[in-house]
Formats: C-alpha cells, sequence, structure tokens
C-alpha cells in the first residue's frame, strides 16, 4: 500500500486517520523540496514514533520507491495537503499504471489557509508562481494571470520560491509589475501560515524585511467592504 499523506501546516495537524496508516508503515518517507519545512523533521519524527527518510526531488520524481508499496505498506508526507503540487497526482498516476493499492489523506494547506488575511476563497483566480530570477533568466508570466483575475476582479494568490528572500522577492515583483505596466497599490504577504501566521497588507516596498519563510504574496481584485475592513485591521 501507498498512503500519500498530508502533513498540515504544523507539527500537530496530522489527522488520526495519518497516524494510523503511518503506524503500519514499513518506510516513511518526506517530500522536502516543494516547500521549506518551517519546523524540524526531528519534532515530526517523535509525533509519528517513526524514522522518516528525506527524498530529493529526483527520488520522488523517479517514482522507483512506488514499485516497492506492491509488497510493503509506504508512506510519503507532503507538507500542507498531499494533492496541492502537480508531482503527487503523478505518483497516483503511477500507482494505478503499475496497479498500486493507495490511500490519499487530505490536510490543510496555503490554499485553505489565506483565509486568515480575511479574503473570501471564493473570490480567488488562479494561483501564479514566482521563480528565482537567474542572471539571464527572469520570468514574470506570472504578471499575466494577476491581469486575468484581476479582469474579474479576482484576488489572485502568488507562490514564491522556497529559495527566494523576501527583499528580493519584492524586487522581482515590483520589476514585474512594471515591466507588464500594471498599477497595484497594495498586497497581502503572509508568511508561516498554520505555524506564527504574520500577515501585513501594504504597499511592495512597505512590507517588512524581516519576513519569514515559508511566504506569499496575495494581489487582492475587488474588495468586498468585510474583507477592506479585515485588511485594513490587520
Amino acid at each position: 500500500m501507498f498512503n500519500l499523506i498530508g502533513t498540515g501546516l504544523n507539527e500537530k495537524s496530522l489527522t488520526l486517520e495519518a497516524l494510523e496508516l503511518i503506524k503500519d508503515s514499513e518506510h516513511v518517507y518526506l517530500e522536502n523540496y516543494t516547500v521549506d519545512f518551517p519546523y524540524d523533521k526531528k519534532i515530526l519524527e517523535k509525533v509519528i514514533g517513526k524514522k522518516i527518510e528525506e527524498l530529493p526531488r529526483e527520488k520522488v520524481e523517479s517514482e522507483e520507491f512506488i514499485k516497492n508499496a506492491k509488497k510493503q505498506n509506504i508512506s510519503l508526507l507532503v507538507y500542507g495537503d498531499s494533492l496541492s503540487a502537480t508531482t503527487h497526482s503523478e505518483l497516483i498516476l503511477t500507482c494505478k499504471k503499475n496497479k498500486v493499492h493507495f490511500n490519499i489523506v487530505h490536510n490543510a494547506s496555503v490554499l485553505t489557509a489565506i483565509a486568515e488575511t480575511g479574503l473570501q476563497l471564493y473570490k480567488f483566480g488562479k494561483t501564479a508562481s514566482m521563480p528565482t530570477w537567474r542572471d539571464n533568466w527572469k520570468p514574470d508570466s506570472f504578471v499575466d494571470l494577476i491581469k486575468q483575475n484581476l479582469s474579474i476582479q479576482a484576488h489572485t494568490l502568488l507562490l514564491v520560491d522556497i529559495a527566494l528572500p523576501i527583499e528580493k522577492a519584492k524586487q522581482q515583483l515590483k520589476e514585474s509589475l512594471k515591466n507588464h505596466k500594471l498599477e497595484i497599490n497594495k498586497v497581502v504577504v503572509c508568511s508561516e501560515l498554520g505555524v506564527n501566521s504574520k500577515i501585513q497588507y501594504d504597499k511592495i516596498d512597505k512590507l517588512s524585511d524581516k519576513i519569514k519563510s515559508p511566504f506569499c504574496f496575495i494581489i487582492p481584485g475587488k474588495l468586498h467592504f468585510l474583507e477592506e475592513e479585515f485588511l485594513e485591521k490587520l
């Protein structure tokens, strides 16, 4: 059996279902490349009472470890929800192709935790991602998604590369908006949601440089008066 388990946002978020499946697993793996884990892996090991083996991107994407699930119970722990990342959906497809039995255990993720901002979840449009720029590689196509969402008055969740510090992320956002001739008054930045939540609503230049990873930006669309009141009181 292959168990794809969302850990939620903090070390106490594992569900009873998840703990039961982990207890019966011969191997417990941790996917550690799609997010900067906000707490020590050893804390999670104490919670589940088992040793955790970290799997780098190449091992997860090779999917070789899934074949062992034909003979053993294997659990892969994923920060947040189990199916938020495309890679994890592909793992389930691999199970189906190889006739490997599987369980999916859902949990909280940034996609729901952003409701702490007071912004209504059903008013969010497409989710965008900001990568870390290199010298000759500065993709800013995420602004196109922001424009699409704004055209229907929807909010945009902008996920930020885990390797990108807040100062550089702010600069990339400013430069990208300028390149696309898009003016944004204020944005929201959310840090360590569900662990030590910090939320700030302000102009990009005024956002704190002490924001810790993991963090994300939200570009608000048209605000309901209750949303606006909530943001102004953050």
